[in-house]
């Protein structure tokens, strides 16, 4: 079906996309598929595969299969819901940002594939303590897969300003421990005096005590 369409004047001039689309709706619409629904793609399924073609890349699509080598579809860390998601493919920024935290927010190769080792590590942590059967639990959903694509995206940006600006980073972690040691040297002082006025409190106490015993008169 992929190599006919090649030749076939409706499918050209499409972007790659439109073409995937066009395909799936062909073979949903094949003979033998329309007899029986259960080899029709769902739109879920359509959607989620378009994204793995379209919008990762070859390294975020490795990840993803190596997961997947080592666990079944339906216990795996993905589903159609997650995949189908557009947060997470190249180029995706969410709406009404300003301009600063659009280029923040967007996701570029290797912003993705850090995000997919995050979410497997994840995974694979939790499922350790889970029985497949129930691992579909510890799966996010796609509000918070979507939430998550923001936090490591912010998570991405930081740490390669960090890397950029090492003699900043290395101002701020000088400027931070001054303040901590100041901080420290004052909390001390504060303590010693609160000590000696405890200490002053204790004895005044004591004389007055004795005082109205008559012992000291």
């Amino acid at each position: 079906m992929l190599m006919r369409s090649a030749g076939d004047p409706s499918y050209q001039n499409l972007s790659q996309e439109a073409h995937l689309k066009k395909l799936f709706e062909a073979y949903n619409g094949f003979k033998a598929n329309v007899a029986s629904s259960k080899w029709q793609l769902s739109e879920d399924f359509m959607a989620g595969i378009i994204n793995v073609i379209v919008g990762m890349s070859d390294e975020s699509r490795q990840i993803v299969r190596g997961h997947l080598d080592f666990n079944k579809w339906e216990h795996s860390a993905y589903n159609e819901s997650l995949l189908k998601s557009k947060r997470h493919t190249i180029g995706n920024t969410p709406r009404g940002l300003d301009h600063h935290f659009a280029l923040l927010l967007t996701v570029t190769s290797e912003s993705q594939a850090w995000f997919f080792k995050r979410y497997n590590s994840y995974f694979a942590t939790s499922a350790k303590k889970t029985k497949p059967s129930l691992r579909s639990r510890i799966r996010w959903n796609q509000s918070d897969w979507d939430k998550h694509v923001d936090h490591t995206q912010l998570a991405y940006a930081t740490m390669q300003k960090a890397k950029a600006d090492t003699r900043d980073i290395s101002s701020v972690v000088h400027l931070t421990w001054r303040c901590y040691d100041q901080y420290m040297h004052t909390a001390l002082l504060v303590s010693f005096v609160c000590h000696v006025c405890f200490i002053i409190y204790e004895c005044c106490t004591f004389i007055m005590r004795f005082n109205q015993s008559g012992l000291l008169t």
